[in-house]
Protein backbone atom coordinates (compact mmCIF):
# COMPACT_ATOMS: atom_id res chain seq x y z
CA UNK A 1 0.00 0.00 0.00
CA UNK A 2 2.97 2.22 0.69
CA UNK A 3 4.54 1.85 -3.16
CA UNK A 4 0.87 2.45 -4.43
CA UNK A 5 0.60 5.89 -2.31
CA UNK A 6 4.11 6.80 -3.54
CA UNK A 7 3.16 6.14 -7.34
CA UNK A 8 -0.15 8.14 -6.30
CA UNK A 9 1.50 10.87 -4.95
CA UNK A 10 4.24 11.33 -7.98
CA UNK A 11 1.31 11.01 -9.82
CA UNK A 12 -0.34 14.55 -8.28
CA UNK A 13 2.84 15.69 -8.87
CA UNK A 14 3.38 15.67 -12.74
CA UNK A 15 -0.26 16.42 -13.27
CA UNK A 16 -0.27 19.73 -11.22
CA UNK A 17 3.44 20.84 -13.00
CA UNK A 18 1.90 19.58 -16.32
CA UNK A 19 -0.97 21.82 -15.98
CA UNK A 20 -3.16 21.87 -12.82
CA UNK A 21 -6.05 19.57 -11.87
CA UNK A 22 -8.00 19.93 -15.06
CA UNK A 23 -6.17 17.76 -16.98
CA UNK A 24 -6.32 15.06 -14.55
CA UNK A 25 -10.11 14.16 -15.61
CA UNK A 26 -10.80 11.04 -16.56
CA UNK A 27 -13.88 10.07 -18.69
CA UNK A 28 -15.96 7.41 -17.90
CA UNK A 29 -18.69 5.97 -20.47
CA UNK A 30 -20.43 4.00 -17.92
CA UNK A 31 -23.24 3.49 -20.00
CA UNK A 32 -25.81 3.36 -17.23
CA UNK A 33 -29.86 4.41 -16.55
CA UNK A 34 -30.22 3.35 -12.82
CA UNK A 35 -33.76 2.53 -12.24
CA UNK A 36 -35.08 4.62 -15.50
CA UNK A 37 -38.38 4.78 -15.65
CA UNK A 38 -40.31 6.27 -19.04
CA UNK A 39 -43.87 6.46 -19.48
CA UNK A 40 -44.75 9.00 -22.45
CA UNK A 41 -48.45 9.76 -23.44
CA UNK A 42 -49.22 12.24 -25.89
CA UNK A 43 -51.51 13.38 -28.50
CA UNK A 44 -48.46 14.22 -30.59
CA UNK A 45 -46.17 11.73 -30.04
CA UNK A 46 -42.67 12.05 -29.83
CA UNK A 47 -39.63 9.71 -30.66
CA UNK A 48 -37.20 9.32 -28.43
CA UNK A 49 -33.33 7.96 -29.41
CA UNK A 50 -31.93 7.59 -26.43
CA UNK A 51 -28.65 7.40 -27.83
CA UNK A 52 -27.93 10.32 -28.69
CA UNK A 53 -30.19 11.91 -26.74
CA UNK A 54 -32.55 13.85 -29.14
CA UNK A 55 -36.37 14.39 -29.40
CA UNK A 56 -37.82 14.07 -32.76
CA UNK A 57 -41.57 15.10 -33.11
CA UNK A 58 -43.79 12.71 -34.80
CA UNK A 59 -47.44 13.02 -35.17
CA UNK A 60 -50.72 11.01 -34.14
CA UNK A 61 -48.21 8.31 -31.95
CA UNK A 62 -48.76 7.00 -28.42
CA UNK A 63 -45.77 5.52 -26.75
CA UNK A 64 -45.84 3.61 -23.93
CA UNK A 65 -42.64 2.86 -22.70
CA UNK A 66 -41.48 1.30 -19.58
CA UNK A 67 -37.23 0.73 -19.34
CA UNK A 68 -36.09 -1.13 -15.89
CA UNK A 69 -32.55 -1.89 -15.93
CA UNK A 70 -30.65 -3.40 -12.53
CA UNK A 71 -26.97 -1.64 -12.62
CA UNK A 72 -24.46 -4.39 -11.83
CA UNK A 73 -22.91 -4.47 -7.91
CA UNK A 74 -19.78 -2.85 -9.56
CA UNK A 75 -21.61 -0.18 -10.97
CA UNK A 76 -23.56 0.47 -7.58
CA UNK A 77 -20.16 0.28 -6.10
CA UNK A 78 -19.02 3.13 -7.95
CA UNK A 79 -21.72 5.17 -7.79
CA UNK A 80 -21.27 4.79 -3.79
CA UNK A 81 -18.00 6.60 -3.84
CA UNK A 82 -19.44 8.74 -6.00
CA UNK A 83 -17.46 8.23 -9.05
CA UNK A 84 -18.54 10.16 -11.89
CA UNK A 85 -19.45 12.98 -9.50
CA UNK A 86 -15.97 13.46 -8.52
CA UNK A 87 -12.80 12.96 -10.88
CA UNK A 88 -11.67 9.07 -10.82
CA UNK A 89 -8.40 9.69 -9.58
CA UNK A 90 -9.36 12.14 -7.07
CA UNK A 91 -11.49 8.87 -5.37
CA UNK A 92 -8.66 6.44 -6.22
CA UNK A 93 -6.40 8.49 -4.62
CA UNK A 94 -8.57 8.59 -1.30
CA UNK A 95 -9.46 4.98 -1.49
CA UNK A 96 -5.69 4.14 -1.24
CA UNK A 97 -5.11 6.38 1.27
CA UNK A 98 -7.45 5.56 3.90
CA UNK A 99 -6.31 1.95 3.26
CA UNK A 100 -2.86 2.65 3.37
CA UNK A 101 -3.67 4.76 6.86
CA UNK A 102 -6.26 1.93 7.84
CA UNK A 103 -2.89 -0.56 7.24
CA UNK A 104 -0.34 1.84 9.83
CA UNK A 105 -2.71 1.76 12.25
CA UNK A 106 -3.18 -2.20 12.30
CA UNK A 107 0.39 -2.69 12.70
CA UNK A 108 0.80 -1.21 15.62
CA UNK A 109 -1.34 -3.57 17.36
CA UNK A 110 0.83 -6.33 18.93
CA UNK A 111 -1.51 -9.09 17.65
CA UNK A 112 -1.62 -7.76 13.93
CA UNK A 113 2.47 -7.04 13.68
CA UNK A 114 3.34 -10.51 15.21
CA UNK A 115 1.47 -12.36 12.44
CA UNK A 116 3.92 -11.96 9.79
CA UNK A 117 2.89 -12.09 6.09
CA UNK A 118 -0.63 -13.79 7.33
CA UNK A 119 -1.60 -10.02 8.30
CA UNK A 120 -2.38 -9.37 4.83
CA UNK A 121 -5.74 -10.77 5.74
CA UNK A 122 -6.34 -7.26 7.66
CA UNK A 123 -6.42 -5.61 4.08
CA UNK A 124 -10.09 -7.00 3.26
CA UNK A 125 -11.77 -5.80 6.33
CA UNK A 126 -10.05 -2.36 5.83
CA UNK A 127 -10.94 -1.85 2.34
CA UNK A 128 -14.56 -2.31 3.42
CA UNK A 129 -13.61 0.40 5.81
CA UNK A 130 -11.69 2.40 3.64
CA UNK A 131 -14.88 2.79 1.30
CA UNK A 132 -17.13 3.53 3.60
CA UNK A 133 -15.31 6.44 4.76
CA UNK A 134 -14.42 7.47 1.04
CA UNK A 135 -17.77 7.68 0.70
CA UNK A 136 -18.58 10.62 3.02
CA UNK A 137 -14.82 12.01 2.31
CA UNK A 138 -16.19 12.28 -1.37
CA UNK A 139 -19.76 13.66 -0.40
CA UNK A 140 -18.67 17.13 0.44
CA UNK A 141 -16.51 17.27 -2.54
CA UNK A 142 -18.98 16.12 -4.78
CA UNK A 143 -21.74 18.26 -3.76
CA UNK A 144 -18.84 21.00 -4.25
CA UNK A 145 -18.13 20.49 -7.38
CA UNK A 146 -21.78 20.31 -8.85
CA UNK A 147 -22.45 23.98 -7.00
CA UNK A 148 -19.25 25.03 -8.76
CA UNK A 149 -20.26 24.07 -12.16
CA UNK A 150 -18.90 20.44 -12.35
CA UNK A 151 -21.59 18.40 -13.03
CA UNK A 152 -19.90 14.93 -13.66
CA UNK A 153 -17.39 13.56 -15.90
CA UNK A 154 -18.79 13.48 -19.81
CA UNK A 155 -18.84 10.30 -21.48
CA UNK A 156 -17.32 10.54 -25.09
CA UNK A 157 -19.59 10.63 -28.71
CA UNK A 158 -17.91 8.46 -30.37
CA UNK A 159 -20.18 8.31 -33.37
CA UNK A 160 -18.63 9.82 -36.45
CA UNK A 161 -15.14 9.58 -35.32
CA UNK A 162 -12.61 8.04 -37.40
CA UNK A 163 -9.82 5.30 -36.29
CA UNK A 164 -7.74 2.62 -37.35
CA UNK A 165 -8.39 -1.52 -37.05
CA UNK A 166 -5.70 -3.21 -34.94
CA UNK A 167 -7.69 -5.86 -35.87
CA UNK A 168 -9.10 -8.33 -38.60
CA UNK A 169 -12.55 -8.56 -38.34
CA UNK A 170 -15.61 -9.76 -41.14
CA UNK A 171 -19.03 -11.13 -41.11
CA UNK A 172 -20.54 -10.87 -37.36
CA UNK A 173 -16.84 -10.84 -36.34
CA UNK A 174 -16.10 -8.20 -33.36
CA UNK A 175 -12.71 -6.20 -33.40
CA UNK A 176 -11.07 -3.41 -32.09
CA UNK A 177 -10.15 0.15 -33.79
CA UNK A 178 -8.10 2.60 -32.28
CA UNK A 179 -9.29 6.16 -32.09
CA UNK A 180 -7.20 9.18 -30.72
CA UNK A 181 -9.58 11.89 -28.26
CA UNK A 182 -7.07 14.66 -28.07
CA UNK A 183 -4.06 12.64 -28.74
CA UNK A 184 -5.05 10.08 -26.32
CA UNK A 185 -5.49 6.36 -28.14
CA UNK A 186 -8.42 5.04 -26.99
CA UNK A 187 -9.67 1.07 -27.96
CA UNK A 188 -13.52 0.73 -29.26
CA UNK A 189 -14.87 -2.49 -30.27
CA UNK A 190 -16.79 -2.90 -33.22
CA UNK A 191 -18.47 -4.82 -35.50
CA UNK A 192 -18.64 -4.33 -39.26
CA UNK A 193 -21.26 -2.72 -41.28
CA UNK A 194 -23.44 -5.56 -43.10
CA UNK A 195 -20.38 -7.67 -42.50
CA UNK A 196 -18.03 -6.46 -44.70
CA UNK A 197 -14.35 -7.33 -43.89
CA UNK A 198 -12.03 -4.87 -42.41
CA UNK A 199 -8.69 -5.46 -42.19
CA UNK A 200 -5.49 -4.51 -39.83
CA UNK A 201 -4.82 -0.74 -40.24
CA UNK A 202 -7.99 0.01 -42.29
CA UNK A 203 -9.11 3.34 -41.67
CA UNK A 204 -12.74 3.14 -40.69
CA UNK A 205 -15.60 5.72 -39.20
CA UNK A 206 -17.58 4.82 -36.51
CA UNK A 207 -21.27 5.31 -37.89
CA UNK A 208 -23.32 4.05 -34.93
CA UNK A 209 -23.84 1.83 -31.58
CA UNK A 210 -24.78 -1.72 -31.70
CA UNK A 211 -27.83 -2.66 -29.69
CA UNK A 212 -24.92 -4.36 -27.35
CA UNK A 213 -23.91 -0.80 -25.50
CA UNK A 214 -20.14 -2.01 -25.55
CA UNK A 215 -20.18 -2.75 -29.34
CA UNK A 216 -20.21 -0.32 -32.09
CA UNK A 217 -20.17 -0.09 -35.39
CA UNK A 218 -17.93 0.42 -38.20
CA UNK A 219 -17.69 0.95 -41.64
CA UNK A 220 -14.74 1.17 -43.58
CA UNK A 221 -13.25 4.50 -45.29
CA UNK A 222 -12.59 4.34 -48.88
CA UNK A 223 -9.32 6.07 -50.08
Amino acid sequence: MTVLMIISIIYWIISFLGGGIDNTDIDLDLDVDINADIDVDADVGTDFDLTNNNVDTITDNHIDTAVHTDPSVFIKFLHYINVGKVPFMIVLTLLKFFTWAGTLLATTIPTVSNLGMKSVVILIPLSFIAIFITHYATTPIARFLYNTGYHGEEAIDFIGKEGRMISSISAVKKGNVEILIENDPVKLLVTSKDGQPLSFGDKVLIINKSTDKNVYIAKKINT
